[in-house]
C-alpha cells in the first residue's frame, strides 16, 4: 500500500537544475506549498523531481525536438548514477535514482502518486481535437469491458446477419433448382416443393443392377473384341510359321538325296571325328583302327571332308530353328485361342443375365469358329454405342435422385437457418441497443458530474459571470471523442476556445484538470501545478489561491510553482481570506549553487518565532518588525486612499506612511475579532488603532536605533 504520509521533506540531487543537492522542507500541517521564483530560478526541477519519483518521467523536457530525454535528465556534467531524489514523508522515505534501465526506486511499491499540470498541457486538453481530447479523460470513464462486449455483440449481429444473406440466397438458389428439376421430370403437380419433398423420402428404384449388367456386357464385347484382334494375327503368324517349316524339311531332304546314299552317316563320323580331334589334338594314330599310317594331316582332312557337305549341314541347321519358331508360335495362338475361347464363354455368360434392361440391341449368338467370330464382332460394332448411352442414362437417373434429394435437404436446411436467425436477430439488435443506452447513460452521467464539478470550482474562481455552465459531451456520431462546450452571452453548448480569453481558457483548463485528478484516487495523490496560470489577472488572483486552497484539502499534497509578483506578496503577508498555504521563495540560481531558498517563513510568521526567542534579537525584531508595519500601512493607505508622496516605485518609509493616516482615520480604525462560544454562539469583540497607532508613531524611530 502506497504512503499516504504527510510530506515533511524533497531532496533533489543533480538532477536538471539542482547541481548541487537542494532541499524543501513542508510545513505541517499546510497541504497547500505556494513555490515562487523569477524565470530561471528553478521551480521546474522540483516538479521534476518529484515526477521522477512518482512517475519515472521529466516531463518538462517532453515536446520540445529532444527525442529520448533521458540523457538530459542528469545535471551537466553529472553522470546518471549521480541522480538522486529522495521524499521524506510521516511514515517512510522514498528514494529514486537514475538507472541503466531507467528510474529505480526504493521501495518501489512506496512510489508516490503524482499527477503533473504543465500550462502546455492546459493547451493541448481545450485545443485538442476532440479524439485527442477523448483521451485525457479516458481512464475516468473507461468503459473498456463494456465496449470489448459490446463490439463482440455487433460483431455477432454482423456475422449472423451475413450468415441470414447467405442462407436467404441458399434457399432461393435450390428453390430454383427444384423447380427445374420438377420440369425435367414432366413437371407432375402443382407444386414442385411438394414434389421434391415426396420425391426426396421415396427410395429411388433399384436399376444398379441394369447399369451393372450392361457395363459387363460392353466390358465383355470389348475384351472379346480385343482378345479376336489378337488372335487373327497370332493364327496367321502360326499358318506362316507351319510353312517355313515345310518348307526347310523339303530343302533337306532334297540335299540329302543329292549327297551319297550313306553321306548322313558319313557326314555324322566326319563330325564325331572333327569333335575328337579338337578334345585330343596330339593323337598320332587314328582313332577307329588304331593305324598309326596315314594318321599324319588326319584332322585337316577330315575337316575338308565336311566342308563338301556344309550347304546340307546349313540346311539342317535352318531346319532345327524352324522347328523351334513354329512350335513358338503354335504355342503362342493356342494361347490366344485359350483366351478367346475365356472371352467368348464370359460374353455368353453375360449376354444371357437376365437383369439386362429390355429393348437392349444383342448380337447374334457367337459363332464357335474365328471366320465366324469376326463377322460377328463387326456387325455388332455399332451396338457398344447404344450400351455405353443406356448405361450412362442408368447412371444419370441415379445421380438425379442423389441430386434432387440433396438439393431438397439443403433447402430445408438452409430455410430452418433462416428462420432461427429472423427468431434471433432482432433480440440481439435490442440487447446492442441496451448496451449503448446503458453505456452512453453511464458515461454521460460522468461526464456529467464532471462538468457540474468543473462549473462548481470554475464559479469560485469567476463568480457571477455567467461562464459556469460547462458541458462535456462524447460526439454520438464518432467514438472516443469529446467536445467541451460553455455558457457565453446567454448562450450554452459554445465552444470556449472561441470566446474565452486566454485567462478564462487557462483557469477553465486548471479546473478540468484538478476534476479530474481529484476523481482518481485524490487523498493518495501530490498534486503538482508546474507555472500554469500566468496569464491570470489580479483582480483573480484571491479566489484562484481560495480555490486552490480549497481543493488542496481533497488531495494528499499539493504544490504550486509561479513566477507572478502579485501572487508573492498577497501570500507573503496574508492578504487572503485563508492563508494557510506554505509559500517557499527561490533565490535566482547560480551554476555554483543551483536551487536555493531565499524563505520559506512569512515575515509575520518569522516576528513571531523572534519575540519567542529568548533572550530576543532586538536588531532583528525591530527589522523584521518595521517591513510588517510598512506594508500593513501601505495597505491601509491604498485601500483609504491616503495621501502620500508620488513616486516611480511604491517604496515607503514608516516616516511617510504613519503621518498619512490623520486623525479622523485613526480614530475610526478599529479590528473586529470573532468569537465562537462553546454553544455556537457567535460574538464580536472590538480594538480601536488609533491609540496603537500614535504609539507607533512615538517609537518608530527605535527601528533606527536597533534595526
Amino acid at each position: 500500500v502506497v504512503s499516504t504520509g504527510a510530506l515533511k521533506k524533497l531532496t533533489v540531487a543533480h538532477l536538471r537544475g539542482a547541481v548541487a543537492p537542494f532541499s524543501l522542507s513542508f510545513e505541517k500541517g499546510k497541504k497547500l506549498t505556494i513555490v515562487y521564483g523569477e524565470n530561471g530560478s528553478g521551480k521546474s526541477t522540483v516538479c521534476d523531481a518529484l515526477e521522477f519519483l512518482g512517475n519515472g518521467s521529466v516531463g518538462s523536457l517532453d515536446g520540445r525536438g529532444l527525442g529520448r530525454t533521458e540523457r538530459y535528465w542528469p545535471s551537466v556534467g553529472k553522470a546518471p548514477a549521480d541522480v538522486i531524489v529522495t521524499l521524506e514523508d510521516s511514515t517512510i522515505t522514498c528514494c529514486a535514482t537514475l538507472g541503466s534501465k531507467g528510474v529505480v526506486a526504493v521501495p518501489p511499491d512506496q512510489r508516490p502518486k503524482v499527477e503533473v499540470l504543465r500550462r502546455k498541457q492546459i493547451l493541448d486538453l481545450l485545443e485538442a481535437t476532440p479524439g485527442n481530447r477523448y483521451e485525457a479523460i479516458r481512464r475516468f470513464i473507461d468503459v473498456s469491458p463494456i465496449d470489448a462486449a459490446e463490439q463482440a455483440l455487433r460483431s455477432s449481429i454482423r456475422d449472423l446477419e451475413l450468415g441470414r444473406e447467405q442462407a436467404v440466397a441458399r434457399v432461393h438458389e435450390n428453390r430454383d433448382q427444384l423447380r427445374r428439376f420438377w420440369e425435367e421430370a414432366g413437371a407432375t403437380g402443382t407444386d414442385p416443393l411438394d414434389w421434391a419433398a415426396a420425391e426426396a423420402v421415396r427410395e429411388p428404384d433399384d436399376r444398379s443392377g441394369e447399369r451393372e449388367a450392361v457395363a459387363a456386357l460392353r466390358t465383355a464385347f470389348a475384351r472379346m473384341a480385343e482378345r479376336c484382334d489378337a488372335l487373327a494375327p497370332a493364327e496367321r503368324e502360326a499358318e506362316r510359321a507351319a510353312a517355313e517349316e515345310s518348307e526347310a524339311e523339303l530343302r533337306v531332304a532334297e540335299l540329302e538325296r543329292e549327297a551319297a546314299e550313306d553321306a548322313a552317316t558319313v557326314i555324322a563320323v566326319l563330325e564325331a571325328a572333327q569333335r575328337h580331334f579338337a578334345e585330343h589334338p596330339q593323337r598320332g594314330s587314328c582313332p577307329l583302327c588304331e593305324s598309326g599310317e596315314r594318321a599324319a594331316g588326319l584332322p585337316e582332312r577330315v575337316a575338308e571332308r565336311l566342308g563338301a557337305f556344309s550347304a546340307l549341314r546349313s540346311a539342317r541347321a535352318d531346319l532345327v530353328t524352324r522347328h523351334i519358331v513354329a512350335a513358338r508360335v503354335r504355342e503362342g495362338a493356342e494361347t490366344k485361342q485359350g483366351e478367346v475361347e475365356k472371352a467368348a464363354e464370359r460374353w455368353r455368360t453375360v449376354a444371357a443375365d437376365p437383369r439386362l434392361p429390355d429393348g437392349l440391341p444383342l448380337p447374334v449368338e457367337l459363332p464357335e469358329n474365328s471366320a465366324g467370330r469376326a463377322t460377328w464382332r463387326d456387325a455388332a460394332a455399332g451396338m457398344d454405342q447404344d450400351w455405353v448411352r443406356r448405361e450412362n442414362a442408368l447412371a444419370d437417373l441415379l445421380k438425379f435422385h442423389g441430386t434432387l434429394r440433396r438439393t431438397y435437404q439443403n433447402y430445408i436446411e438452409k430455410l430452418q437457418e433462416q428462420r432461427e436467425l429472423d427468431a434471433v436477430l432482432p433480440g440481439l439488435r435490442r440487447a446492442l441497443e441496451i448496451v449503448e443506452e446503458e453505456r452512453k447513460a453511464f458515461t454521460d452521467a460522468i461526464l456529467s458530474e464532471i462538468a457540474i464539478e468543473v462549473g462548481r470550482v470554475y464559479e469560485e474562481v469567476h463568480p457571477g459571470e455567467g461562464l459556469d455552465k460547462i458541458s462535456l459531451e462524447l460526439d454520438p456520431r464518432r467514438r472516443a471523442s469529446l467536445e467541451i462546450g460553455a455558457s457565453f452571452n446567454g448562450r450554452s453548448g459554445l465552444p470556449p476556445m472561441a470566446y474565452f480569453s486566454e485567462s478564462h481558457l487557462d483557469t477553465l483548463g486548471l479546473c478540468v484538470f484538478l476534476v479530474l485528478a481529484a476523481r482518481d484516487g485524490a487523498s493518495d495523490t501530490v498534486l503538482i501545478l508546474d507555472d500554469v496560470l500566468a496569464s491570470v489577472d489580479e483582480p483573480h488572483v484571491e479566489r484562484l489561491i481560495e480555490m486552490l486552497y480549497a481543493e488542496s484539502v481533497r488531495f494528499r499534497h499539493c504544490i504550486m510553482t509561479t513566477h507572478y509578483r502579485p501572487w508573492k506578496e498577497k501570500l507573503r503577508w496574508g492578504w487572503l481570506k485563508n492563508g494557510q498555504c506554505q509559500f517557499v521563495e527561490l533565490a535566482r540560481w547560480t551554476a555554483a549553487d543551483g536551487l536555493t531558498l531565499t524563505r520559506t517563513l512569512p515575515d509575520l510568521v518569522r516576528l513571531r518565532q523572534l519575540l519567542t526567542e529568548v533572550p530576543p534579537d532586538l536588531q532583528g525584531v525591530t527589522a523584521k518588525a518595521g517591513v510588517v508595519l510598512e506594508r500593513v500601512l501601505d495597505f491601509f493607505t491604498l485601500l483609504y486612499g491616503c495621501s502620500v508622496p508620488r513616486r516611480s516605485e511604491a517604496r515607503y518609509t514608516l516616516g511617510e506612511l504613519l503621518p498619512a493616516l490623520d486623525r479622523k482615520l485613526r480614530t475610526a480604525l478599529r479590528v473586529e475579532k470573532r468569537h465562537v462560544g462553546d454553544d455556537g454562539s457567535v460574538t464580536y469583540s472590538s480594538h480601536p488603532l488609533g491609540a496603537i497607532l500614535d504609539e507607533l508613531s512615538q517609537i518608530a524611530q527605535a527601528r533606527n536605533v536597533f534595526g
